[in-house]
């Protein structure tokens, strides 16, 4: 059963809640948790918000388990809510470490938590190192390599026709015979206030590449908003139409092989840490965001500065594509962390 919120259910973040629907999971409650706004206050309001709704819904639904992933902020309300009503928790992908306010909410998670799938081995001794009992922490692998290993390839030219006229480039589509760079840059809740120079810094490097680049649009969090008047204005200031092309959402089949024939990949998205590494694909990461986090060779680091941006962009895509890494699991995470959900017996007495 699946209980969807957030960004779910937010049409400037593309709907996506259709999609889980079409994937055939049950939505058994679709809870309204976003409050208006992308300011700290806003988004702490909306985790306030979230206790609320999640209370409500996980004392009807009444679950064996509460399945939460990762380290978004709105993980934290929904181990909240079930910690105060005795639910089991199990928490996929904790003990990885990173930059922003995700590191600490990861590890919030954990300790509400009463059984873990870490995706990589040192992330598992991470865990036990915060006193977790080490016969309920289980090396799993990460989920989402599962729908990455197993999405079917599609040819350049078919996947590109599949792509409708991006709403701010609306003159032109995608060329298949052009490489092409795949950006995806979100806020840095700790250094909220910075966003709109972070991204501006980000797509001047991008346009003097020259190249043609698929934009997928920040996410919720504090400063997004500022992120995205950045980019309207950057597309007023400078001819866009012929190789920015922006995208609110991209489905997964669609991304992944985006992330196939992509010549670099530039942003601070965690794809560009945990998926990146199966293809290969030169990775340039800005920033704080994904600080410390495990990742493959094919990933150089940079800070937020235009000059620095565009020579590892230059390099990376002077270097060509890296041997792939599986660093991140090799398919059969979800299977694994089902069978042993299955078995086991979870006490909420930790």
């Amino acid at each position: 059963m699946v209980v969807a919120g957030g960004s779910h259910l937010l049409e400037r973040y593309g709907m996506t809640i259709s999609e889980i629907e079409n994937d055939g999971f049950p939505i058994v409650d679709r809870l309204q948790t976003v409050v208006e706004g992308t300011s700290l206050e806003s988004m702490a309001k909306s985790a306030g918000l979230a206790i609320i709704e999640l209370t409500t819904s996980l004392t009807r639904i009444t679950p064996d388990v509460l399945v939460v992933i990762g380290d978004r902020y709105d993980m934290l309300p929904a181990v909240i809510a079930a910690s105060y009503l005795n639910i089991p928790i199990a928490h996929i992908q904790g003990g990885e470490k990173t930059g922003t306010i995700d590191e600490s909410i990861r590890h919030a998670v954990t300790k509400l938590s009463h059984i873990h799938f870490p995706a990589t081995e040192s992330s598992r001794e991470f865990i036990i190192q915060m006193g977790e009992d080490p016969e309920r922490v289980f090396l799993s692998g990460c989920p989402s390599i599962d729908i990455l290993l197993r999405t079917p390839e599609i040819g350049k030219k078919a996947l590109f026709d599949s792509f409708p006229i991006p709403s701010i480039t609306a003159a032109f589509s995608p060329d298949a015979e052009q490489d092409y760079l795949l950006y995806i840059q979100h806020p840095v809740t700790t250094e909220y206030g910075k966003s709109y120079e972070q991204m501006e810094q980000s797509l001047e490097a991008l346009r003097r590449t020259g190249m043609q680049v698929f934009l997928i649009y920040p996410n919720l969090d504090a400063g997004s908003n500022d992120m995205i008047k950045a980019l309207h204005r950057f597309t007023l200031r400078h001819d866009t139409e012929d190789w920015l092309f922006c995208y609110k959402h991209i489905p997964m089949n669609i991304f992944s092989n985006l992330m196939r024939y992509a010549t670099c990949m530039v942003g601070n998205s965690s794809a560009g840490i945990r998926e990146s590494c199966y293809f290969g694909l030169p990775t340039v990461n800005i920033g704080s965001r994904q600080k410390n986090r495990t990742h493959g060779q094919n990933v150089t680091n940079v800070e937020h500065d235009t000059e620095e941006i565009l020579q590892a962009i230059q390099t990376q895509i002077a270097h060509g594509k890296y041997p792939v890494e599986q660093i991140y699991g090799t398919g059969n995470a979800g299977e694994e962390i089902a069978n042993i959900l299955a078995q086991v017996t979870v006490e909420v007495q930790k």
